[in-house]
């Protein structure tokens, strides 16, 4: 009889463990993602390697590499005040992920890329960062109607990156387009 018995509890037990990992927490709003675990530099870092060329992009994984590959670039240039080439290379950008966006339009600071690798996937975030940078160059340059309309495609695809995701670092920016935009107006 004990030999029956040991082997019905031990699945009840499995059973009864298994349910309990199964159970969804109740949570409200959820506190922003900290800047340390979704941050440029990590993005940065996580889409380094392989270089992608348009040509050779297949599948959402290239065009997310592709996009952040050439915001990388774009950083440089934009540090070294070669502005041409920077505008060029933050369009170029943003051309990946628009292609991305229209298959996948919600920023997630976890998403499965495939089985057990996950990634910061932040296109949005990424696009409204690359509008403020296009903005600069063209307030820099004399620009000002231009750095506005920049600005404001920045502030449209932030505010999408913080409906799905908030992050410090979408804080920030938040912050920074506000005192933008809020400096043209006094």
């Amino acid at each position: 009889m004990k030999t029956k018995i040991f082997p019905l509890l031990l699945v009840l037990a499995f059973l009864a463990l298994h349910g309990c990992g199964g159970v969804t927490p109740i949570v409200g709003e959820k506190a922003p993602v900290p800047l340390a675990k979704a941050n440029q530099k990590t993005v940065f870092e996580e889409n380094d390697g392989l270089l992608i060329v348009w040509e050779d992009a297949k599948d959402m994984r290239d065009y997310y590499r592709g996009g952040v590959q050439d915001k990388v670039k774009a950083e440089k240039k934009y540090q070294e005040k070669a502005y041409p080439e920077a505008l060029k290379l933050y369009q170029s950008s943003n051309d990946y992920f628009t292609k991305i966006l229209q298959h996948l339009d919600e920023d997630c600071s976890e998403y499965s890329l495939y089985e057990g690798t996950d990634i910061l996937y932040f296109p949005n975030l990424l696009m409204a960062d690359n509008y403020l940078r296009m903005g600069l160059i063209a307030r820099e340059t004399g620009r000002e109607s231009a750095a506005q309309g920049n600005w404001k495609k920045a502030q449209s695809f932030l505010n999408k990156s913080l409906q799905s995701e908030k992050t410090e670092w979408g804080l920030s920016l938040e912050k920074e387009m506000s005192s933008l935009l809020e400096a043209k107006k006094n």
